[in-house]
């Protein structure tokens, strides 16, 4: 028996049981089943309250078919959707969207999507796992083709497996009877919990800006760390979308040190207040003033230079986020804690309005993830040679997403301008 062995099956293996699982789900009936997915889309206590439900409903086969379930480490969704975009898929792939969230079992920390035309995502839960983690777990994954494992298999024989018949079963098929029973109550939870995801992902707006006017080349080019640069146009947009700067933090790995996950970036810094506030509201198209011209790129430079010393400070356990959360735990239960935990300030400095983050593959089309305040963004962010990817969420109330996309943009352009044209001047005689 070769199931079980820890080897790698054969792709003609695991296609038929792919194959297989798609068959039961279309059997006739499945659709008058509750759709249990949308259950792990809610508040923790009340998808605890349906989980008893759907234990007392269905008994024994319920916790052993739930045992089945939670024992995997990787979820597989296959879903019918056929997303062209990149903020399609991107939606698709965040949450499910209103057509496809049912087919997510979001107690999952990884759980890899695949859609009916081909396209390929992943949804992670981050409490277990941070970005980089992530990055070398999708390399491994997108980095060998459908052919090289086609290959591969080939090399191997796909005797000694249990058939798609036999491996694969519908673990709930021997309690579905149960679920819609007179008596029980899981089709009421799946439908208020239902109710609460629909009602959540209407909340949300997703934008993807994909900006293929440069990438890292051109800014290196120009002088600058390209994720130092890439922050202050986030600062710019976001201080011309608000009219201020918000609370802005920027993921940070710490991963050298044992245990070590994260650290806070402070991209808001006297800096670059500067930076922003001399390049305005809205552009000033001055750019011909070669005084003013010449200043901004100062500023800009001044700003990068100090988001790059405090990343440097960050990544070496000299920040102060996390010394801050370790103090605070550090007080015991009834423990008096510092004023400074109380005070007014010390609350707004930990209001990340832009929750910032980035990561850069190759083979990544967009990622991202929401934002962590009410009247914040999240905005994550890749960086490739050529082009820049963003991916802006926020509540659809504030109707911010599309008008942060067009800041970025603009702040990008306006940006390289400025350079290009101090690189361009003549230089000037004694």
């Amino acid at each position: 028996e070769k199931d079980g062995s820890g080897e790698p099956l054969p792709l003609e293996v695991i296609e038929a049981r792919l194959a297989k699982c798609v068959e039961l789900s279309k059997k006739s009936g499945g659709g008058d089943l509750p759709l249990l997915g949308y259950l792990t889309s809610d508040n923790r206590d009340t998808w605890a309250e349906a989980r008893e439900e759907l234990i007392r409903v269905g008994g024994v086969k319920m916790e052993e078919a739930l045992k089945v379930l939670e024992s995997g480490a990787v979820l597989i969704c296959l879903d019918e959707e056929e997303p062209v975009s990149k903020k399609q898929a991107s939606e698709i792939f965040w949450t499910g969207g209103l057509k496809s969230g049912h087919n997510r079992w979001f107690d999952k920390s990884i759980q890899l999507v695949c859609t009916k035309n081909g396209k390929a995502g992943m949804n992670g839960e981050h409490s277990m796992m941070d970005g980089m983690p992530v990055v070398g777990y999708c390399d491994f994954i997108t980095k060998r083709s459908y052919n090289d494992v086609l290959v591969e298999s080939s090399a191997k024989s796909s005797g000694g497996y249990e058939s798609a018949d036999d491996n694969v079963k519908d673990i709930f098929a021997e309690c579905a009877g149960e679920l819609t029973s007179t008596g029980s109550n899981v089709a009421s939870h799946v439908e208020k919990s239902k109710s609460n995801f629909d009602n959540l992902i209407s909340s949300h707006e997703l934008q993807v800006q994909s900006f293929q006017g440069y990438g890292s080349n051109a800014i290196k080019k120009m002088g600058y760390s390209p994720d130092a640069y890439v922050q202050m146009a986030m600062q710019l947009a976001t201080y011309r979308l608000w009219g201020e700067q918000g609370g802005t933090y920027e993921a940070t790995q710490v991963r050298p040190f044992l245990h070590g996950r994260t650290e806070t970036t402070r991209s808001v810094s006297p800096a670059s207040e500067a930076f922003v506030k001399t390049m305005g509201i809205r552009p000033k198209r001055d750019e011909m003033d070669a005084t003013k011209r010449a200043e901004k790129v100062a500023l800009l430079r001044e700003a990068v230079n100090s988001h790059v010393k405090y990343i440097g400070l960050a990544a070496n356990a000299m920040g102060v986020d996390r010394h801050f959360l370790g103090l605070a735990l550090s007080a015991k239960e009834g423990e008096a804690v510092p004023s400074l935990f109380s005070h007014p300030l010390y609350a707004r400095s930990k209001t990340w309005r832009v929750s910032t983050s980035h990561l850069t593959h190759p083979r990544f089309d967009s990622w991202g993830y929401g934002e962590v305040v009410p009247d914040g963004v999240g905005l994550a962010y890749s960086i490739h040679p050529n082009n820049c990817m963003f991916c802006i969420t926020s509540l659809r109330e504030h109707d911010w997403p599309e008008r942060l996309s067009h800041l970025l943009e603009e702040a990008l352009v306006e940006m390289q301008t400025l350079n290009e044209m101090e690189l361009a001047a003549p230089a000037s005689k004694l």
